[in-house]
């Protein structure tokens, strides 16, 4: 992938990541009011008790839906504020290292392919001389068919 190719999908995976960001913020605020609206039904829950208004045995049902819920709320709050962006990082990374593959080409650094190739594949095979790899899942698209030529690649609608 050309440099310029590369720079116009890293600024638009920085768009991306930047909504990403937003829409989190706004999904963890509202698991986090909701998570404030069951802490109070807790707390009522356990005043209607305390005060005789429901037995021990609804309190005690009552009181374990609402943890479930809260216990599920705290889970999905982890998970969006730990693991929301994850999938920018390789994201970036494959764009920046089709660039990378894209300069060693031109370069014709044989040593430096080797290593580039050892890191980008698995399952490394020396047939006849020749060194043989089967791409990561997420190169296979840039790695099936040597068909579309430098012009081809150029993203037009950025």
């Amino acid at each position: 992938m050309s440099s310029q190719d590369t720079e116009k999908v890293l600024a638009e995976l920085q768009k991306d990541e930047k909504q990403a960001k937003e829409e989190a913020k706004t999904t963890v605020q509202n698991f986090k009011l909701e998570l404030r609206e069951i802490e109070a039904r807790l707390e009522k829950l356990l005043d209607a008790y305390l005060s005789e208004v429901i037995s021990a045995n609804d309190y005690k049902t009552r009181k374990e839906n609402l943890v479930i819920k809260k216990v599920e709320l705290g889970e999905k709050i982890g998970d969006f504020e730990q693991k929301g962006l994850s999938w920018l990082e390789p994201a970036r990374e494959f764009v920046l290292s089709l660039n990378q593959a894209a300069n060693l080409v031109q370069s014709g650094n044989k040593e430096e392919m080797t290593t580039f190739l050892k890191t980008i594949g698995s399952n490394h095979v020396l047939e006849n001389r020749q060194f043989a790899f089967a791409p990561k899942i997420q190169y296979k698209l840039a790695a099936e068919r040597n068909e579309a030529d430098s012009q081809n690649l150029q993203f037009p609608q950025w």
